[in-house]
């Protein structure tokens, strides 16, 4: 993953690699996106790096982002999330993705990052897998006015095939778009009591 984005203070640190009007969007709840693909090797990735600030406290964010059983809430197309293994801050987490026919599973090796308030993550080629590579993270940061500022980053290579193809747009779409996703789940989800109690 550092090969991939550097180091996670830097990759994913905040609005100091945004352009000012990137960073006014930002303050006006938009969400930011640089989209990235590369031929690395083999791999064809895609991904990149997006912000949004979202209206829940840090604390409240980062114990959302350490609930991995939570994430098919916010991840496109996910309808399972099942942590398989667990020792400390490291876990291997069951991801199941559906649409229509297209049915693809794989494991995410994620580490949380206490320090950075990041979780990190990529796939566990040791396992089955139906995506061929991907790597990233997503991080939570304290914002003015008691708001967080959520960086998300990933660079992935989901592969070939025709039902493969047909997902690929929605992936495309989608994957920037998860600090958006994380806020539905933040603002709307189940931890609306948590975010309403003083």
């Amino acid at each position: 993953m550092a090969i991939l984005f550097g180091a996670p203070a830097r990759s994913s640190s905040s609005s100091t690699q945004l352009t000012p009007e990137e960073k006014q969007l930002l303050s006006n709840g938009e969400l930011v996106m640089k989209e990235k693909s590369e031929q690395r090797g083999a791999y064809k990735l895609f991904g990149g790096q997006s912000w949004l600030i979202v209206d829940v406290p840090v604390d409240v964010a980062w114990r959302a982002l350490q609930d991995l059983p939570s994430y098919k809430n916010f991840i496109p197309l996910a309808t399972e999330s099942d942590v398989k293994h667990q020792a400390g801050d490291e876990a291997d987490l069951a991801i199941r993705q559906q649409w229509g026919p297209v049915d693809v599973r794989y494991v995410l090796q994620t580490t949380v990052e206490q320090r950075q308030g990041a979780v990190m993550f990529r796939v566990d080629h040791s396992q089955a897998h139906d995506i061929r590579a991907g790597w990233g993270f997503i991080r939570v940061r304290p914002y003015k006015n008691g708001r967080t500022l959520v960086s998300f980053g990933a660079l992935v290579d989901i592969g070939d095939g025709v039902f493969v193809s047909i997902v690929r747009p929605a992936v495309r779409r989608d994957l920037l778009r998860i600090p958006y996703f994380f806020k539905q789940h933040l603002e709307n989800g189940e931890l609306a009591a948590a975010i309403a109690t003083p």
